[in-house]
């Protein structure tokens, strides 16, 4: 018995080990500037052995380097045609052609999410791992009726390490635009470094439902239709039912639902109508085991602009719902890109 304890204590300690960061993000936070990408990435091979220890650098070298800045640059807008034999000499020029778009943005350390994007994936390629830009819809709003063409505004990325995939968004762990300045403010957050894909889906819809990493892939209408997770939800011990939508009816006579299949014992959580200055607390009624459910009544007196609800806990938004007036027919969102 006393060996089996030991045994499971060793696992525990390699386990933290593992997924302990602190050195690795204390030394890349040091480094001196580049002039290449090339002299970042042979010195992270150096300086690191382990596969994710890389990874990881590289992700915290951009997020506390990279500036979230759109660059001029009419490069992107034009169409390069190349010619190869093989799949070999075609991921060559492909490379070379990432590599003069990244030149600029690297040295400047500016860029926007496909900047970060393709500079995180080609120290991946010089790490010699498995890795992929990803395309598709970073969620900013919850729309009710949606085409099943849709614009895609956002890049990140996966590496496979140890026969797995692992999703990695580097420009949201950068930080954010404040949407008074319009500036950008970098304030990293750990959420999108490594994230499960469970938890990136809710935010991050990719072209190819494959990214998705699941084994039920979601559609873009239960995408765009289910509440807008911000990174301060996850890690909470929280989680929604699939019964639970992200969009509540404004009118007396209709109650609106909110289910949790779990809370953590500590669950205190309070809401914002936006627009009427008013918090309220969230109540909760336990139906089985941990499973609760919380009542929500929109009164008709609310105005048109009060289209939004965001719950609050530990005094940081967490989850936002959309307000519509069931009396009032939503338009269909036609994005066409």
């Amino acid at each position: 018995m006393t060996k089996i304890f030991i045994s499971f204590l060793c696992v525990i300690h390699s386990f933290v080990l593992a997924n302990d960061f602190s050195d690795v993000d204390s030394r890349v936070k040091r480094y001196p500037d580049f002039n290449t990408i090339n002299d970042l990435g042979y010195r992270i091979q150096n300086d690191f052995k382990e596969d994710r220890d890389r990874v990881r650098a590289a992700f915290i070298w951009l997020t506390y380097n990279m500036t979230y800045e759109e660059i001029p640059d009419d490069s992107w807008d034009r169409k390069v045609y190349i010619s190869f034999e093989n799949k070999y000499e075609k991921h060559q020029k492909l490379r070379i052609l990432a590599l003069e778009k990244i030149e600029k943005p690297f040295r400047l350390k500016k860029g926007v999410c496909k900047e970060f994007s393709l500079i995180l994936n080609e120290l991946c390629m010089q790490f010699g791992l498995p890795t992929k830009v990803i395309v598709g819809v970073s969620k900013t709003e919850i729309k009710t009726n949606v085409t099943k063409n849709i614009y895609k505004n956002h890049t990140w990325n996966a590496v496979k390490i140890d026969g797995k995939w692992e999703l990695m968004d580097p420009t949201g762990g950068s930080g954010f635009i404040d949407l008074h300045s319009k500036k950008f403010i970098r304030k990293y957050k750990e959420h999108f470094f490594f994230t499960a894909p469970e938890d990136f889906a809710k935010n991050n819809h990719p072209n190819n439902p494959e990214w998705q990493l699941l084994k039920n892939p979601i559609s873009t209408k239960e995408f765009y239709s289910a509440p807008y997770y911000y990174p301060e939800f996850f890690g909470k011990g929280i989680t929604l039912s699939s019964d639970t939508k992200g969009i509540l009816k404004k009118s007396d006579e209709i109650l609106n639902y909110i289910y949790f299949d779990s809370l953590p014992p500590q669950h205190g959580m309070y809401y914002l109508v936006h627009g009427t200055g008013e918090y309220r607390r969230l109540g909760f009624r336990k139906i089985k085991d941990n499973s609760y459910v919380s009542r929500i009544r929109l009164r008709n007196k609310l105005h048109k602009d009060h289209s939004l609800l965001t719950i609050f806990m530990e005094n940081k938004p967490i989850l936002n719902f959309k307000i519509v007036d069931p009396s009032i027919p939503q338009p269909i969102e036609k994005n066409t890109k």
